[in-house]
């Protein structure tokens, strides 16, 4: 008896499903390509509990005669492709016929769809790839898919879906992105009776640009357009040089973003993922772009279907292109000739660690090493002189530091005594690195990293103290439960997926002293603040916010959206680099880091101090 079997066609549609329905977003993104496919010009999209509970796909398409509806559910059974030729001129979202039966082969359905040119419509119902019934219906033109409990027949499958909210997440951005991509289209998303998602047509890709993500995304913008050819091996004056598009519209340094959320690809309409691209657009930007920065981008490229491969992957996010390099050298040109033209081609360049302690040929010649801002603490300058470094004399001289209660500054910290003996505050470099000298070691310290990872264990603590107010009396968490009202209420205008997640945690934002309030749809009036972070970018931290909610995976932990609330909140509010600070400043904040006995990164995994050892000092100047 032979060891190997053919699966049964219900259980090898259900393998097949695997591949191409993974979440309700899967669902979602089949069915709105096959809309967009079939001509539609308005396509509505209704889902409940995420869509693991229900979705439905209404549009105004070409519709179905009943004899297509029924094939329709037959494994590679497409409209788009009849021959081996037709694959490598594919100009549709679609064309492999196996989303309608696998989504089929995982759930129940139900189809109403009615041809332009028939006189009734038909409804077909299906329930684990099985037809349970065909009648004739009275519909409009058109198609509606209502899929209902994904999974229902694979709990193993239905087990790694996440929480409502999590699919529902992936789901607005799949067709947030086809919405994006075809601004001629009206599209519509509601979740239970919660609209979400309302993008009428427009006529071109700059309204839909606005439209999505609001005037104050689109006027930091800079837009590009502009060709390339790729190569046949003829010759020019024959004509058969083949051309690619690019159309971009991408963000004007200085950058804001610290993530690569807001990037969206499109290849000839078609959303994807391409790191040729995305690293085209990176080497465009070169050195504006600062360790952890990352731009703002909507690219599109057109090229001929033949020189693209969008059959690589089962959910055709990834595409490879024939020829990489003409495809790389054009986007890249193409931004880059704009940054030109903009007078940005003085490119800023990074300071590498190395030469914080830079070694000079002469040592007397010590007119660029960087200059310490204040060495040594006013109450112990005040018993004996201080030494510093003159960078303007060239020579070590000892002055008398006025008294503490002389030097006038207005402290974004609390009051605070000395640090503790074995902590000496050495001064600033650089305006964002602070020296000190930690139990006989010279440290650098981060002081954006150091303040941040202290904003954050203060507003956790106030956060927990507000789940128990019964434990040591900590209801009221001091300073960081106070508010700061704005003189003019700001008002900010979101994406309207970012609106969306936004709305759902006012009310946690609320716990921390924001005073947020819903005004329209995709607009918010910011009217308080907390006043410990009351100088905070108020847009950009809504926007990276919600986009740190929206990649949280709920289910996994329960308090994981709080503690990215939290994060955002410390990150956004902490001091900055090249922010200089003045000596009672320096104290606070080590004195308040080193207090804290926390671990020695920020909340986002970047380190906070570098120590160095005598030993490791001496070697570098070749003492031992």
């Amino acid at each position: 008896m032979p060891k190997i079997n053919i699966l049964p066609e219900g259980l090898a549609n259900k393998i097949a499903a695997g591949e191409v329905v993974e979440r309700p977003a899967s669902v979602v993104k089949e069915l709105v390509e096959n809309a967009i496919d079939a001509g539609s010009r308005r396509i509505f999209v209704s889902l409940l509990e995420g869509g693991i509970r229900r979705i439905a796909v209404q549009d105004d398409g070409e519709g179905m005669a009943r004899e297509d509806a029924l094939l329709a559910f037959q494994r590679h059974a497409t409209s788009k492709v009849a021959e081996e030729a037709d694959l490598s001129t594919i100009a549709t979202l679609g064309f492999r016929g196996e989303a309608l039966p696998s989504i089929a082969s995982v759930a129940k359905i139900r189809l109403i769809t009615q041809a332009a040119a028939e006189t009734e419509g038909t409804e077909v119902l299906l329930e684990g790839g099985q037809v349970l019934g065909v009648k004739a219906v009275g519909a409009p033109k058109g198609s509606l898919f209502e899929v209902t409990d994904l999974f229902y027949n694979t709990p193993a499958r239905k087990k790694f879906l996440k929480s409502a909210q999590t699919e529902l997440s992936h789901a607005s951005d799949v067709l947030f992105h086809l919405a994006l991509s075809h601004p001629m289209i009206h599209f519509r998303l509601t979740h239970g009776k919660k609209i979400l998602l309302d993008a009428p047509a427009v006529s071109d890709l700059k309204d839909r640009i606005l439209q999505l993500f609001g005037e104050e995304v689109f006027v930091r913008l800079m837009e590009a357009h502009g060709e390339g050819h790729l190569s046949t091996g003829k010759s020019l004056e024959e004509g058969e040089e083949k051309g690619l598009y690019v159309d971009t519209f991408f963000s004007r340094p200085p950058l804001r973003g610290n993530h690569r959320k807001d990037q969206y690809l499109f290849v000839n309409q078609r959303p994807v993922r391409s790191p040729l691209l995305s690293h085209a657009v990176y080497d465009a930007y070169g050195s504006y772009l600062m360790k952890g920065e990352h731009p703002f981008f909507i690219l599109f490229l057109s090229i001929d279907p033949a020189a693209v491969d969008v059959n690589v992957h089962p959910m055709k996010r990834e595409v490879r292109f024939q020829q990489s390099d003409p495809v790389h050298e054009a986007v890249r040109r193409v931004i880059r000739t704009t940054l030109s033209f903009a007078g940005m081609d003085e490119l800023p360049v990074a300071v590498p660690l190395e030469r914080l302690i830079p070694i000079q040929p002469n040592p007397l010649d010590r007119t660029k090493q960087p200059q310490l801002r204040w060495v040594g603490w006013p109450e112990r300058a005040a018993e004996a002189g201080a030494a510093y470094w003159s960078a303007e004399k060239g020579i070590i001289q000892t002055e008398q530091i006025r008294n503490q209660e002389q030097i006038g500054f207005h402290s974004a910290f609390p009051p605070s005594h000395s640090p503790s003996p074995l902590i000496r505050p050495l001064g600033q470099i650089y305006g964002t690195f602070l020296l000190a000298e930690i139990e006989g070691e010279f440290a650098l310290i981060d002081q954006h990293t150091a303040h941040e990872r202290i904003l954050y264990e203060r507003f956790l603590e106030r956060w927990r103290a507000l789940q128990h107010p019964s434990i040591e009396g900590k209801g009221d968490a001091g300073p960081f439960s106070a508010v700061q009202p704005l003189l003019v209420p700001q008002q900010i205008d979101l994406p309207v997926t970012k609106a969306g997640l936004l709305r759902d945690y006012l009310k946690d934002l609320a716990l921390f002293g924001w005073g947020i309030e819903h005004f329209g749809e995709t607009t918010f009036l910011v009217r308080e603040v907390p006043a410990l972070i009351s100088k905070i970018r108020l847009e950009s931290f809504l926007h990276d916010l919600t986009d740190d909610l929206a990649q949280t995976e709920v289910s996994s932990k329960a308090e994981q959206p709080i503690l990215n609330v939290i994060a955002s909140m410390a990150c956004h509010g902490a001091i900055r680099a090249n922010q200089p600070l003045t000596p009672p400043e320096i104290e606070a904040l080590l004195k308040d880091y080193f207090e804290m006995k926390t671990p020695p990164t920020c909340p986002h995994g970047r380190p906070i101090l570098l120590r160095y050892p005598l030993l490791e000092l001496e070697k570098l100047f070749r003492r031992k």
